[in-house]
């Protein structure tokens, strides 16, 4: 019967998280939030790709971004017809999954305590809840689902070696990689760790071994290869991912902050003058290695550089306080290893390890963000230990066993402060994530949207404004102004929208479209949007004489 009560304590407390989970990021929702950077770029291709534009942003098929978000918003999209709700509802159902997943993998770990608190953690911990609302993307709480998920499925094939395990971790890390493509490495590196596990206990030679690894990796490549096979269509190469080298290329920008570096690398018009190089078939000239190899000391610098940087990001107090690593280091260390320590460890570390990829780019916290629930877990293991030393330290003081509710104070105190801090945090990120975002190409969008035919093509740098707007887009190029009129002729572009921050730090050499008054004779003002720290300028063009 003691066991049936504490099943049942166990559920309801999970229940309970998952509960918090949900409303926690139900509020967060009513932020005022404004789709921006990555996220618009997804959202655009599962509405092009359900209204019969095919996987596409803009005029060309897209191949850096991967399928399976816009797949999912793109379908959402049609029943609730509206793509931010949409990508709303993904980050409320995820981010509601993601303390079970997160307790899933610390029960097989770290026990049932510890795993109740690390999903308490994960449910309230805010860069995974506010956090992602500002991060311009909203893709990671179902990608660090996917990822979760299928660790536990790999702890399970671990342990019982059954096919069905294999099978779920192959299929749902290759859902992961159709997220985002650097799951391919977690799956390198826990199939790699799974299969010294069998060469360690002497059970590779057993036939059903052998089938199952291979299983799981077949299933992996069965799920990927549709995305590799239109990598192939529209490359002519078999590529992993499409946005390698001109990633590399322009991330040197961020490392040394030049704004402009960043743009041109990515924005300059190929040597055709026909696209931008993000959308051009000249961004393939040249892959990571052959960056790489052009100048090694150079990428030594950037990771050497980007590690200092991830330091003074991740240990931020808004992120994972340094403070916490105390109990990571209590959580490591307090008890002496055994095998199965040992080895679910090192199923831990081969899921974190893959992150380090992206050391040689550039830094942005929520590339870290499947790093987070296991620093937690870390962190709920240290909680625990501090239970018993507690336990011990009031027996030994008392004499005698205490009461229950004594000795749970040393993990529950514990716990309940650091959520409770977790919660405290929530207001501050929301505030600080709304002082960064700018209304004015929202509003510039909708005003097009209620203005403009439903055909107009407009020019901008990104792609905001055409999001609100619903109206087809070229990008914008980092040229000179002739050359950029001539592009924008050549396209049938009808509006150009220009931000002030564009005109005057990323493109210097078109600082006089700040000017309104006095625009250039083949553009004529139309209206001005400002509602942040940076105007938004529309301009029509005119036709040619």
């Amino acid at each position: 019967m003691e066991n049936v009560g504490k099943q049942r304590a166990t559920k309801f407390t999970i229940y309970a998280i998952i509960l918090v989970s949900f409303v926690l990021r139900l509020l967060l929702l009513r932020v005022d939030r404004i789709v921006r950077w990555d996220e618009p770029d997804y959202l655009l291709m599962g509405i092009n790709l359900f209204s019969g534009r095919g996987l596409t942003v803009g005029q060309v098929p897209e191949l850096h971004y991967a399928p399976l978000f816009p797949i999912v918003t793109g379908t959402l999209g049609l029943v609730l017809g509206d793509a931010k709700r949409a990508s709303d509802l993904c980050y409320l159902i995820f981010g509601t999954l993601l303390p079970l997943c997160t307790y899933l993998v610390a029960r097989r770990t770290s026990g049932t305590t510890a795993a109740l608190i690390t999903a308490a953690l994960v449910g309230v911990f805010p860069p995974l809840s506010a956090g992602v609302l500002f991060w311009g993307t909203m893709i990671e709480p179902m990608y660090v689902v996917l990822l979760l998920t299928a660790l536990y499925a790999w702890f399970r094939a671990l342990d019982t070696n059954l096919a069905r395990w294999h099978l779920g971790a192959g299929v749902l890390l290759g859902l992961a990689y159709l997220t985002k493509p650097e799951a391919l490495l977690h799956m390198a590196f826990l199939w790699a760790i799974v299969t010294l596990y069998r060469l360690a206990t002497r059970t590779m030679r057993d036939r059903r071994t052998i089938t199952n690894l291979a299983l799981a990796a077949l299933a992996f490549i069965m799920v990927i290869s549709p995305y590799i096979a239109y990598l192939y269509r529209y490359t002519g190469r078999v590529l992993l991912s499409g946005k390698l080298g001109v990633t590399y290329a322009a991330g040197l920008g961020v490392v040394i902050g030049d704004p402009v570096l960043y743009d041109r690398e990515l924005a300059r018009l190929d040597e055709a003058g026909e696209h931008i190089i993000w959308f051009s078939p000249d961004r393939f000239k040249y892959s990571l290695l052959d960056y790489i190899r052009q100048d090694p000391r150079l990428f030594l610098y950037r990771t050497w550089h980007n590690f200092n940087a991830l330091e003074q990001s991740l240990f931020s107090h808004q992120a994972f306080p340094f403070y916490l690593l105390g109990l990571v280091a209590l959580a490591w260390f307090a008890r002496k290893w055994d095998q199965r320590r040992v080895w679910s460890m090192a199923m831990l570390l081969a899921f974190c390890l893959p992150l380090a990829s992206f050391l040689p780019f550039h830094i942005e916290l929520r590339y870290f963000a499947p790093l987070f629930p296991v620093l937690l877990l870390w962190v709920a293991e240290g909680i625990t230990e501090l239970g018993h030393w507690w336990r011990e330290t009031v027996s030994n003081l008392m004499g005698h066993e205490p009461h229950p509710a004594w000795l749970a104070l040393g993990t529950r105190l514990p716990a309940f402060a650091l959520c409770a801090l977790f919660l405290a945090l929530q207001p501050f990120v929301v505030a600080n994530g709304l002082a960064d975002m700018n209304p004015a190409p929202r509003e510039a969008g909708l005003w097009l949207k209620a203005n403009t035919p439903p055909e107009t093509l407009l020019m901008t740098r990104d792609t905001q404004v055409p999001f609100y707007a619903e109206r087809p887009w070229i990008p914008s190029a980092n040229e000179p102004y002739e050359r950029l009129i001539h592009y924008a002729r050549k396209n049938r572009v009808q509006y150009w929208v220009v931000d002030e921050r564009e005109v005057t730090v990323i493109r210097p050499q078109l600082s006089f479209l700040a000017d309104t008054t006095n625009p250039p004779p083949e553009l004529e003002f139309v209206r001005k949007f400002s509602g942040g720290k940076w105007a938004v300028i529309v301009y029509r063009l005119v036709a040619a004489p």
